[in-house]
């Protein structure tokens, strides 16, 4: 597997097995449409993981924070279609899945997120998802998951430039870092951006704060992102060193920076 999820009393192994659906690998092979197997481990105990059931979805995961367990049921996000395909074939969609008798079964899904496109970030926190696409433009779509047998898209927001990893700080506020874009979706360097969720129909963008030709390593690894609430601090390592950022109500500025060595 190459994507570890836990919450706790439960851990889950997936495994997207991109490698089978790549071409020139053996000439005599078709290649396979990606699909994630997902194993569910109990590990709420003193003693041994204990296996509890498994389970597939068409796709692939783009990291841990595309898996989510929530009230019993697993929520998990994938984008289908060949990883490099460029025809416009790729689409994402939300999965609820609900253990049952050994097995990962599908309760509920809503598909037809970013046609064309690929998931670039994705955030559960509650009942709601939030999931980013991007090709050319950034959608940010919201996704209700009240009802886990009929999950819906409520909301859409569409902005240049993706957001890579999403962070979610007080007041209905979602912290977006990643890249700015033209509007052929070249990228531009690094964006901070600053979402309000508290509608879940209208998310809107606050603000952002761009750094031309510069991108953060939190965009791939979010060990490298650090939110501290008390002060609304941001920092975020960059190529000269570190970068701190100030948020406060719905602004976004630049605090100062820390030199590399």
């Amino acid at each position: 597997g190459q994507t570890v999820y836990a919450n706790g009393p439960s851990l889950y192994v997936a495994g997207d097995q991109r490698w089978r659906a790549m071409w020139g690998i053996r000439p005599d092979v078709r290649p396979q449409a990606p699909a994630t197997e997902l194993y569910k481990f109990d590990i709420s105990g003193s003693g041994k993981p204990r296996f509890v059931a498994g389970g597939k979805v068409d796709g692939w995961l783009i990291n841990q924070y595309a898996l989510s367990e929530w009230d019993g049921n697993l929520r998990v996000a994938t984008t289908a279609g060949q990883p490099w395909d460029r025809t416009g074939s790729t689409v994402s969609t939300v999965y609820v899945l609900h253990e049952n008798a050994g097995q990962l079964r599908e309760l509920g899904k809503v598909g037809g997120l970013g046609k064309g496109e690929r998931i670039y970030a994705v955030r559960f926190i509650g009942p709601t998802g939030y999931v980013v696409t991007f090709r050319q433009t950034d959608p940010l779509y919201t996704v209700d998951l009240t009802d886990p047998r009929a999950p819906a898209v409520t909301g859409e927001l569409k902005i240049t430039g993706y957001s890579a990893y999403l962070h979610p700080i007080a007041d209905g506020q979602l912290l977006g870092v990643g890249q700015e874009a033209g509007n052929t979706g070249r990228i531009q360097g690094l964006q901070v951006s600053l979402f309000d969720v508290r509608d879940v129909a209208k998310p809107t963008r606050l603000t952002q704060y761009t750094l031309k030709s510069e991108r953060t390593e939190a965009e791939f690894d979010p060990h490298a992102f650090l939110y501290w609430a008390p002060r609304g601090l941001v920092v975020l390592p960059i190529s000269s060193g570190m970068l701190v950022l100030a948020v406060h109500d719905a602004t976004i500025s630049e605090a100062g920076t820390v030199g590399a060595p």
